[in-house]
C-alpha cells in the first residue's frame, strides 16, 4: 500500500503511545454495542475481546467506512476539540488500531482509490489531533 500507509503505521505508534498516558483502556462489549462505528468494525473488536478471528468485510464495507469518516476533517486542527469524545479513542486492540484495520479492509475487500486516499488523510488528521493534544 505504499509509503503514505507505512508512514500513517509509524503515525499510529506515536498516537497509541500517547493514548496510553489518558488512562483509557479497551472497550466493553457494551461500549461496542453502543458505538456508531460501522458494524464490521463492531465485528472485528467482538472478536479481538474475545480472541477469535474475525470475519472479512463485505464488499461494501468501503462504501460504509467512507461515509463514517466523512464526518471527521481531515484537518488535525479542526479535530482536536473532539477527538478524545469518540468511543474509539483509546490505546489497545480495541482503540484506535480499528481505523488502521479498516483502511486495510477498504484497500483489500472494496478496491483502493479516491476514497481510500482521502480516508487517509482522515485517520491521518485524527492521529495528528491526537498527538496535538497538550494533555497527554
Amino acid at each position: 500500500m505504499g509509503a503514505r500507509w507505512q508512514a500513517l503505521g509509524a503515525l499510529w505508534l506515536r498516537a497509541e503511545q500517547a493514548l496510553s498516558k489518558s488512562g483509557r483502556t479497551d472497550l466493553s462489549f457494551g461500549e461496542i454495542r453502543q458505538s456508531d462505528i460501522p458494524e464490521e468494525w463492531k465485528d472485528w473488536a467482538y472478536a479481538k475481546i474475545m480472541r477469535v478471528d474475525a470475519k472479512p468485510p463485505s464488499e461494501s464495507f468501503g462504501n460504509t467506512f467512507t461515509t463514517y469518516l466523512s464526518q471527521y476533517s481531515p484537518n488535525a486542527a479542526d479535530m482536536a476539540a473532539t477527538v478524545m469524545s469518540n468511543t474509539w479513542c483509546r490505546s489497545g486492540k480495541t482503540g484506535i488500531l480499528g481505523l488502521l484495520v479498516c483502511l486495510y479492509w477498504q484497500a483489500e475487500y472494496s478496491g483502493a482509490g479516491n476514497d481510500w486516499e482521502s480516508n487517509l488523510e482522515r485517520v491521518e488528521g485524527i492521529f495528528n489531533a491526537i498527538l496535538a493534544l497538550p494533555d497527554l
